[in-house]
Formats: structure tokens, sequence, C-alpha cells
């Protein structure tokens, strides 16, 4: 039974490499694969399943199943079941996206981008200040532009967007300001090209109290 699960996952990753599935594709139904491979449907189904619970596939009901375009809504679900099942904690995740983020930052200093008008534009739109955090973190990623960061960037932030979004919602102006402005130190210190100075603001966000408060508790 291994050894036709194997099969199917083997046969699914060639149809992948070969060029012949993309994302958005529709996968072969159960039946093609198992004639196909000649192994039994129950083997066929069950590799199926396991690509849909890692959010590589979806199923459409009435469809069929398709590759997923957005791989890293499997990744969110695998950190929260890590969360729950305490194989990691929040100080861990928290700690991960602190550093995900200097490398990114880096890379942006590095690569000596200067267009960073999009960026800027965040801190004079009208909406919350979870939903202003949000974006600019998710600028800062898109800027560098590395779909690997991009797609880890996705899927911690949508663990970590549940515990901020709370944090943030109850915060007094004191706070909300100290977070615009370490956004903003961190946005300067790209613009001169300061790694030291914008290190520095990004551990203050994520390592440090902001107005006095744990951002996570």
């Amino acid at each position: 039974m291994a050894e036709q699960y194997d099969k199917v996952i083997e046969y699914i990753s060639g149809l992948i490499s070969s060029g012949e599935l993309e994302s958005g594709s529709r996968l072969p139904a159960e039946r093609a694969i198992s004639e196909e491979l000649s192994v039994s449907r129950n083997s066929a189904r069950e590799a199926l399943h396991t690509l849909e619970h890692m959010g590589i596939m979806k199923s459409v009901h009435g469809s069929g199943n398709y590759l997923s375009d957005n791989m890293s809504a499997g990744m969110s679900e695998m950190f929260r079941f890590m969360l729950l099942l305490k194989q990691v904690s929040k100080d861990d995740v928290r700690r991960f996206r602190c550093d995900m983020e200097k490398m990114i930052c880096r890379n942006i200093i590095a690569s000596g981008r200067t267009d960073l008008d999009r960026i800027e534009r965040i801190f004079d739109l009208d909406c919350s200040e979870a939903e202003r955090d949000r974006l600019f973190h998710y600028e800062l990623v898109y800027t560098e532009g590395n779909k690997l960061w991009i797609c880890l960037m996705e899927a911690i932030s949508d663990v970590y967007r549940e515990w901020i979004t709370d944090v943030l919602e109850a915060s007094d102006e004191n706070r909300k300001n100290t977070l615009h402005k370490l956004h903003r130190a961190i946005l300067d210190a790209l613009r001169s090209g300061d790694m030291e100075r914008c290190e520095e603001a990004i551990d203050k966000h994520y390592n440090n109290r902001v107005g006095g408060y744990p951002l996570i508790e």
C-alpha cells in the first residue's frame, strides 16, 4: 500500500516537473490515476487527500481536484497545529518573524532599492492600526521580492496576525503612536541604507515593549 501511495505522489510530482500541471490546474481523477499507474483507488484517494491536507491541492465539490495557488494557507495550518501541540511557542514565532524581517531589510539595502513609495503610502491610509501594521510588513517582503520569503511571511503572518490584532485594537493612542514611529524608523533606515538603525527599530518592534506593553503577551 505504501509503495502504491508513493507511486501516486511521484506521478503528480512528475506532472508538475514536466509542466503538464501548474498552479490552478485540474489534477487527473482518482480513477484515471488508478488506471494509469495500476494502483488501487484507495491508494490514489489517500495520496490526493495527503496533498490536500498539505495545502498543495484543493478539492472543489462537483468539479475535481486542483493544484493550489495559495500554498501559504497550508503552511499556516501546519504552524497552527505546531502551536496547539506545543512543538513551537508564540515566542518562537515572534523571534522567527523578527529575524526574517531583518534578512528581508538587509536584502533590500544590499540591492540598492530606492523605490519605497508603496511602503510610504501606507502611512497615509485611512484604516485601522492593525491593518496598517499588516500592510507595512507585507510591503516590506513584497519589495524584497523573493517568492519563498513571501510565502513564509504570508503563512507566519496569518497566525501572528490573530494575536497582534487583538493587542492593537485594545491599545491606547500612545501605544499606537509608538508603533507608528517604529515603522517610520524602519523605512527611514531603509532609505538611508543604515542596516544598524534598521535592525534596532525591528528589535524594538518585535522584542521590546511598545508603549509600555509587550506586543505579544
